[in-house]
């Protein structure tokens, strides 16, 4: 049984068109993705029919046999509520910043109708979504968590009211390699037992492989090329699919356990050569704490006395589980963020603590930022 069905579907924005006779369908049960570069239109063929966008969309697209085009704004917020579940590709704004993780979890388990849920409910809806300390975390502002976690929170936000269609527009993007298959096999649950039909958007071409039935190639607004998952990966027909394939990282096991290597480049399991220069940076002992959420006493240790350098010409990465303090250590070593205790260099010299910085310090270490 069709769930969502789209046909000859455009979108415009002010006079210019921007997606282009767009079709598909999803059955219950079934997971369609959208694949293609950034700028495809993707996120636009996924938003508007629902209102969600600023593109005027044209043609049909039916959810439940109910035709969304041309609906009232009140009309599309009913339907949103009662049947359909939104995982946005930013997770800091799609939460409302002044709301607390429990009651935004409770408002969208409600919308469509359903008892109020008890607290311990409302936890055991982040633990399935692999969130730890999850009672604590209802108390918590979306503010304090990372990327990953309010992801997470988004996700558990988004099926909290067993919607019949969920569109995820690149629902993973935030989160670790085991946390991204965890999530997706949660959505792949949810599907066999209860029907869920699932919108996918998204650039990881083995996320898509393992979990979409069938695959939309997008390029410039337009459809190039759409089938069954399996075969399209072993026999594209188009050009551009092909080279989104031939583009996609891939990872090899090697002979050596716990070592891989990736396709394409000389060096595997090897540390980067040293570049003989002095340390430019240079952090010691650094450790970051929050005080815990609501009426709890006591503060919760983000960062546990952390070392590392860097020197010139040199690239260090910093890697682990959404939550594990990567984006908090790089804002206490900027001073951007608190810093509880620890030491910090540059070239040598002390990195003097936030209040103290001068302009020339702000130019020394610039951020790019998550979101």
């Amino acid at each position: 049984m069709s769930v969502y069905a789209v046909d000859r579907l455009s979108v415009s924005i002010g006079g210019a068109q921007l997606v282009e006779s767009v079709s598909f369908e999803i059955d219950a049960g079934e997971c369609v993705a959208l694949v293609g570069e950034s700028g495809s239109g993707k996120s636009l063929t996924c938003m508007t029919p629902f209102g969600l966008s600023a593109g005027l969309a044209r043609g049909s697209a039916k959810l439940l046999n109910q035709q969304l085009c041309g609906l009232s704004e009140a009309e599309l917020r009913r339907t949103r509520a009662r049947d359909v579940g939104f995982i946005f590709q930013q997770p800091l704004t799609a939460l409302t910043p002044h709301l607390t993780i429990g009651r935004q979890l409770r408002e969208a388990a409600m919308q469509a109708g359903a008892t109020r849920p008890s607290r311990g409910e409302l936890a055991e809806m982040l633990e399935r979504v692999g969130l730890t300390d999850a009672d604590d975390r209802l108390d918590q502002f979306p503010h304090r968590l990372s990327g990953g976690q309010r992801q997470r929170v988004m996700i558990a936000a988004a099926i909290a009211h067993r919607p019949k269609l969920l569109i995820a527009d690149e629902p993973t993007t935030a989160l670790d390699a085991s946390l991204r298959r965890e999530i997706m096999e949660l959505i792949d649950q949810l599907r066999r037992e209860g029907g869920l039909a699932v919108l996918l958007v998204s650039h990881d071409l083995a996320t898509v492989r393992d979990h979409a039935d069938r695959i939309v190639v997008m390029q410039a607004g337009m459809v190039e090329e759409i089938g069954e998952t399996a075969a399209l990966f072993a026999r594209p027909k188009a050009v551009y699919t092909r080279a989104l394939i031939a583009a996609a990282p891939k990872l090899v096991a090697p002979p050596k356990a716990g070592a891989f290597v990736e396709v394409g480049h000389s060096m595997a399991n090897q540390a980067p050569a040293s570049t003989g220069a002095a340390t430019l940076l240079a952090a010691k002992d650094i450790t970051v704490s929050f005080p815990k959420p609501g009426w709890r006493r006591g503060r919760l240790v983000a960062v546990d006395g952390v070392d590392l350098h860097v020197g010139a010409g040199e690239a260090l990465a910093i890697v682990g589980e959404s939550g594990s303090g990567k984006s908090t250590l790089g804002r206490a070593i900027a001073r951007l963020g608190p810093c509880d205790a620890g030491v910090v260099t540059w070239a040598g010299a002390p990195f003097p603590e936030r209040k103290r910085m001068t302009k020339a310090h702000r130019r020394t270490i610039q951020p790019v930022f998550q979101d």
